[in-house]
């Protein structure tokens, strides 16, 4: 595990020469909270690596263990993959508000809630303020879909 988050790191240092700079008058410019993730990605990596090696001798081995594993809850991951691909499949086309609220929706209901009318108010409000907060606060533009109109 540690060496897979090192190399998450890595790569994302590698990606990092895509982006442009920022303007000449920026403090922080557009690079530098990738090189801050990586960095951090490196660096939890490697203490997660050693820490491996100084709890090796401690750790029962596999066969030690009595507990059996649980078994895969199969409709949760479905619908955590549902929501995966409905968010991609409605961004461009129904927009930002309408893709995010269906998947928190679904989250919501893979963790097994017991309240899907309160997760849908729940997953529209967040999911309007999430939107208004990027693209009218911050300027980034996010799809706004079939609510164009209203939003």
């Amino acid at each position: 595990m540690a060496g897979v988050v090192v190399a998450l790191g890595v790569f994302l240092l590698l990606g990092i020469s895509d982006i442009p700079l920022g303007a000449g008058y920026d403090r922080i410019g557009p690079r530098f909270f990738p090189y801050a993730v990586a960095a951090g990605l490196i660096l939890l990596g490697g203490m997660l690596g050693i820490s491996t090696f100084r709890v090796k001798n401690t750790t029962p081995k596999a066969s030690e263990l009595s507990t059996p594993s649980a078994p895969l809850n199969w409709v949760s991951l479905g619908y955590l993959t549902l929501a995966l691909l409905l968010s991609l499949a409605l961004l461009n086309r129904a927009g930002f508000v309408v893709a995010c609220s269906a998947q928190f929706w679904l989250a919501a209901r893979a963790f097994h809630s017991k309240r899907p009318v309160r997760d849908a108010i729940v997953a529209v409000v967040l999911s309007t303020v999430v939107y208004f907060a990027f693209s009218h606060l911050l300027g980034l533009t996010l799809p706004a879909g079939i609510l164009e109109r209203i939003l």
